[in-house]
């Protein structure tokens, strides 16, 4: 295929392999084309110096959806890119596909696509196509793993798909797909706020470590987001942060299967949130200042209420990580844990060492 294209710079963002399997993938076709191309992690990139000026310049960026969208970091790492009048670029984001009979039905990117195509837009960049793949899930904390003959099956229906899609980039034609799951995600919007500002703190205190943990300490040296912390100097556990966004690598890439998602303290965790402790502060504290219900406005009750949820989750998982210590305790967890018999899952080509580890600049 004849191109005006000369250089290529793709950048992705992956927990477990999907995303960046697709960016390897891209790269590929572009190569084939005669185009010297690179594929970098977001996390050790230096866009300023990477990125292809001028119209033989194209920017790739490939990354998983997280509810209905764009994980923060990826965004965040859009708006930080520089300003290019005139570089190609175009987006992939990976989605959720399932399998049922012979048949894949795709998952949902939601706005995550169109979010990124907008702040390339306006950087300047020319954004020639938006395309979401199909990948297996890799989200264990709720669901299996596939089989390997559905992760097989899967995986080639993207690539046929990303051969069309990167004929067009590269013949610097306009693709666009997603606009039904663009509107999905649009009327979806509530459920991604509420991740955003609620749900990835509670799904990041499900973590813990059952009784098979070594305290080999991977799971914190692995993690993109610098997330996990080992506690304990005699016997090191891992203990998650906020700063988690699920990404599912701690899980999925454990040499001894021992990260789980604990059921039971999501159900605790739940209820917590449910004690509508602002109500009585601010009741509290009207009738001592004389004031009756004076303080009972909706804003500031919403505003404690959310700081009361955040800081009762940190405690409460602060006190999960100690009982989770006493292997009796531990055990009857992982029982009533259902990711403890779920099979893990990480694409099949994609050692955890080149996730961690990229080659910068290949």
């Amino acid at each position: 295929m004849k191109t005006s294209f000369q250089h290529a710079t793709i950048y992705y963002y992956s927990g477990t392999g999907n995303s960046y399997r697709v960016a390897e993938w891209t790269a590929e076709a572009v190569r084939q084309a005669g185009v010297d191309a690179r594929v970098l992690s977001i996390l050790q990139a230096r866009p300023k110096s990477e990125v292809p000026e001028g119209e033989t310049g194209l920017l790739g960026l490939c990354f998983p959806t997280h509810a209905f969208t764009a994980p923060w970091t990826v965004i965040r790492f859009a708006l930080g890119l520089p300003k290019r009048a005139g570089t190609h670029a175009f987006i992939i984001p990976t989605r959720a596909g399932m399998k049922f009979g012979r048949f894949i039905v795709d998952g949902m990117e939601g706005t995550g696509g169109y979010l990124l195509a907008l702040i390339l837009h306006w950087k300047g960049y020319q954004v020639t196509g938006m395309r979401a793949m199909n990948m297996p899930s890799n989200w264990t904390a709720l669901f299996p793993g596939y089989k390997h003959k559905t992760v097989e099956a899967i995986e080639r229906q993207s690539l046929e798909r990303l051969a069309d899609f990167m004929d067009a980039i590269l013949s610097a034609k306009k693709q666009y797909r997603g606009i039904v799951a663009l509107i999905l995600g649009i009327l979806l919007l509530p459920i991604t706020i509420a991740y955003i500002l609620l749900g990835r703190y509670w799904l990041a205190k499900l973590f813990y470590a059952n009784n098979n943990c070594t305290g080999c300490g991977l799971c914190a040296e692995n993690c993109p987001e610098s997330a996990i912390r080992m506690h304990g100097k005699q016997n090191p556990r891992p203990y998650w942060t906020y700063s988690c966004t699920s990404c599912m690598r701690c899980m999925n890439y454990c040499p001894h299967n021992a990260i789980e998602a604990s059921y039971p303290f999501g159900i605790g965790l739940y209820f917590l949130s449910q004690v509508p402790m602002a109500y009585f502060l601010l009741r509290w504290l009207g009738q001592r200042l004389g004031l009756g219900d004076g303080l009972q406005s909706p804003f500031l009750n919403g505003m404690l209420q959310y700081a009361f949820i955040l800081l009762a989750f940190a405690l409460a998982y602060w006190i999960f990580a100690l009982l989770v210590r006493i292997p009796s305790v531990n055990r009857l967890l992982t029982t009533l844990t259902p990711t403890h018999y779920y099979r893990r899952y990480r694409e099949p080509a994609t050692p955890a060492a080149v996730l961690v580890h990229p080659d910068h600049g290949k």
